[in-house]
């Protein structure tokens, strides 16, 4: 799965389980806890969605470290890239 890919997918699943983030545009650079607006719940959330969607587990203490989406695909493309 290529970066643009699991970008389009993470942000389908944003937008589908978190009401007022339909046209919430969602870059690489966006901090997920101040411009997209997540609280520490709703970050997890998304996260445990993420998880299940695409089958993998990103060690939570990496989660402490993620501040934008980038950063968030990036840990996900690392995770996806051990099952290979």
């Amino acid at each position: 799965m290529q970066r643009e890919e699991i970008a389009a997918k993470v942000r389908e699943l944003i937008r589908t389980h978190q009401p007022g983030f339909e046209d919430v545009d969602i870059q690489e650079d966006t901090r997920i806890n101040t411009e997209a607006g997540f609280d520490s719940l709703t970050f997890v959330y998304i996260m445990c969605k993420i998880e299940a969607e695409l089958g993998i587990s990103i060690p939570h203490r990496r989660w402490e470290k993620m501040l934008t989406f980038g950063d968030v695909l990036d840990a996900i493309e690392k995770e996806l890239a051990k099952k290979k």
